[in-house]
């Protein structure tokens, strides 16, 4: 099944089994499909995290959700992202081209942040909502 996966600041094509061991494995744990917006949804595009992964020690920030109209932060999510689809019966299925140009494109925006409580930087891609 051919998936996007977001891992370390870079986001890549990848053929992998379609289990959910495989996306498990991925991703580190628990699986979660946080709501990320109306063009992912509209576009029947989903995406994977580990649902614990804000308090695993040691997962790296990959995306920031920013509300486009005012400008702000809404939420961090931390470690690998799987993006694929689903089907009429809510299996997940690969994505389509047209799919996977949506998420490069709404991915395509890096930012920095800075960690207030050991002052160190680190990017991120910016989602705005």
């Amino acid at each position: 099944m051919k998936v996007l996966v977001l891992s370390n600041g870079e986001l890549k094509e990848k053929e992998i089994d379609n289990t959910l061991d495989e996306i498990q494995k991925i991703v580190g744990g628990y699986i979660e499909f946080p709501f990320l917006g109306n063009k992912f949804k509209d576009n029947v595009i989903d995406v994977i995290i580990n649902e614990e992964g804000k308090f695993i020690e040691g997962l790296k920030p990959e995306i920031a959700i920013v509300n486009e109209k005012i400008g702000s932060i809404m939420d961090i999510v931390y470690g690998n992202c799987v993006f694929a689809s689903h089907d009429k019966e809510g299996n997940t299925v690969a994505l389509t081209d047209k799919q996977i140009e949506i998420v490069k494109e709404e991915l395509e925006t890096v930012i920095e942040l800075m960690n207030k409580d050991t002052l160190e930087n680190f990017e991120v891609r910016a989602l705005f909502i």
